[in-house]
């Protein structure tokens, strides 16, 4: 590709002992229903939310800085319960790696939060994107992985975290006593750190295929670290956890996780883990995150709020599932894949076409405009004109 007070997490939380399988991929460990139903509204609909780009100073250890923000939001003063949401780590690159990464990635899942009623922020943390400050989050050499450099960067971006809820919690348009975090693959691991030194109002978090140390063609820069990490976070961690992980993720694997379940939930943290299978628009299930497999999270996110008595809608809208086109034709399988991830990918996008197998795409832009232009200089750098077929998941005329 081109390129959520501490008397509510009790409240939440006090009904907590051990629960097996519980559905057809559902893991649970020291989990429980609340007999308390937390509050619903109707589906907001998509034309009655507000998304503004920006960003929000915080205090992390004395210091300023000047996050990246995205925020989605209906329309009118609230007070709305908060979500908080961030992103994975790139597995190499360095310093420019990290300045390239693209928090609209995560739009699908701020979206759906604020259907529900939330004001939702996707923020960038210390050294990613445009956000102030030196990057945290560094391990050093993949040999040098162990659970104490696990642990340690962890906790660093679960500063940033908690210094954003803080910042965000007195808004007037933040009801900051109901938080949840999310956090996708870094993202979730830093959220699973959060949970054992959980900031006042949160409530619960939500981990996104989380980890670290993952490695591109398979295996972990330390398996006994990653798991043994988990483990210290799930020491005195009551906010209840969910876990979202696809069978076909290539870099943590689904014996990995059981593992790592396993050591989270040894001291009585609550979890629910939620496996799913294959992703259709991709190979890779570590992109459990993106709008494609919204019909796979998106209920599952709905049943772990109404689970714990979280504010949700009262009715799911349907809209989950992402138009499966079929495929230009002539492109190959090479092109039929990338249409594929194509479709299922978020944000602002375009798709082109040109003579033989000729094809250029983009998406996670902030524009359709941006999104085209894009996808013709791909296209066109093959050689040749090209045309645009497709722009935001929809044929173009």
């Amino acid at each position: 590709m081109k390129i959520l007070a501490a008397t509510t997490v009790t409240a939440l939380t006090a009904m907590i002992t051990w629960s097996g399988a519980s559905a057809e991929g559902r893991i649970e460990r020291n989990f429980t229903t609340t007999t308390s139903p937390g509050p619903t509204v109707p589906a907001i609909p998509v034309s009655e939310l507000r998304v503004s780009k920006g960003s929000t100073v915080v205090r992390i250890d004395s210091f300023k800085y000047r996050l990246e923000t995205l925020t989605v939001m209906p329309v009118g003063a609230g007070p709305y319960p908060l979500a908080v949401i961030s992103h994975g780590t790139p597995l190499r690159g360095g310093k420019a790696a990290l300045k390239k990464v693209r928090i609209r990635q995560l739009y699908p899942v701020a979206e759906d939060f604020a259907r529900r009623g939330y004001k939702a922020v996707i923020f960038a943390r210390r050294g990613y994107a445009s956000s102030k400050g030196s990057f945290q989050e560094y391990y050093g050499r993949c040999e040098e992985a162990s659970k104490s450099s696990y642990v340690r960067i962890a906790r660093n971006g679960a500063k940033d975290y908690a210094a954003i809820i803080e910042a965000l919690a007195s808004k007037p348009d933040v009801e900051g006593s109901t938080v949840i975090a999310a956090g996708h693959s870094g993202g979730g691991f830093v959220v699973s750190a959060l949970a054992s030194q959980p900031p006042p109002g949160l409530v619960a978090v939500i981990n996104f295929a989380g980890g670290r140390g993952g490695q591109k063609g398979g295996g972990n820069c330390s398996k006994g670290g990653f798991v043994q990490a988990f483990g210290e976070f799930g020491k005195g961690a009551k906010v209840p956890a969910l876990w979202l992980y696809s069978e076909t993720d290539r870099m943590f694997w689904p014996d990995l996780i059981d593992q790592a379940l396993d050591a989270y939930a040894r001291d009585g943290a609550p979890v629910r883990l939620e496996r799913t299978g294959a992703l259709w628009f991709t190979r890779n299930g570590h992109l459990i995150h993106f709008l494609g497999a919204r019909e796979l999270w998106r209920p599952r996110i709905g049943a772990f709020l109404n689970a714990i008595g979280a504010p949700n809608w009262d009715t799911a809208p349907d809209d989950a599932a992402v138009a499966r086109l079929p495929a230009p034709a002539g492109i190959g399988d090479r092109g039929g894949r990338r249409w594929r991830l194509y479709l299922g990918s978020p944000g602002h996008k375009a798709f082109a076409r040109g003579g033989g197998r000729q094809f250029g795409w983009s998406a996670l832009q902030d524009t359709a405009e941006e999104a085209v232009r894009r996808a013709m200089r791909d296209c066109e750098k093959r050689g040749g004109s090209c045309r645009i077929v497709s722009i935001n998941g929809e044929l173009a005329p």
